[in-house]
């Protein structure tokens, strides 16, 4: 088995069934861009996350996601079998400001480990806008990026965050 799905699938385990107060699962997808705009097709991630409320308006907590690049298959001049895909699993900590009960931004930094072969991670960081919803579901804006020694990982994403929401937040 991959040993990225045993990373995520031992974070999902680690959630516990009984939907615990602060815990954020979500999915993304989207596109690449710059270094990675002609070697990338679509990109695909996940994430599992604790956000802590300090109160009302900030949020904070650890995260750990995984990110996949599908190798762009439309190329005439590189064999298909020579295409490779990109992968990391990030391990951040985040922060959101809520500006409304509905609205909010923030961002995530810390370390992409490379999973795939020659890929040694960088340096992580995931600015992001997001609107709640309702209680539960979030939807968000972000801009992926992560420095490599001779690139730089950047790709737009649209994402869906289940929020497993504390029972002493007030915003709804």
């Amino acid at each position: 088995m991959n040993k990225s799905i045993l990373v995520i699938l031992f974070s999902v385990i680690c959630v516990n069934i009984n939907a615990q107060e602060g815990f954020k699962l979500g999915v993304q997808a989207g596109l690449p861009f710059n270094d990675f705009n002609e070697a990338l097709s679509v990109v695909v991630g996940a994430d599992v996350s604790y956000m802590y409320p300090l109160g009302e308006v900030v949020d904070v907590g650890p995260s750990v996601g995984f990110l996949h690049g599908f190798a762009e298959t439309f190329q005439s001049n590189i064999v298909k079998d020579d295409l490779v895909s990109v992968e990391f699993i990030p391990l951040s900590a985040g922060f959101r400001f809520w500006t409304s009960n509905d609205f909010s931004f923030g961002g995530n930094a810390g370390w992409a480990l490379g999973v795939n072969e020659g890929n040694d991670g960088g340096l992580y960081y995931r600015p992001m806008i997001a609107y709640l919803m309702s209680s539960s579901v979030e939807v968000n804006f972000s801009y992926t990026g992560i420095e490599l020694d001779n690139a730089t990982w950047s790709t737009l994403t649209l994402g869906i965050v289940y929020n497993f929401e504390p029972k002493y937040r007030t915003r709804r």
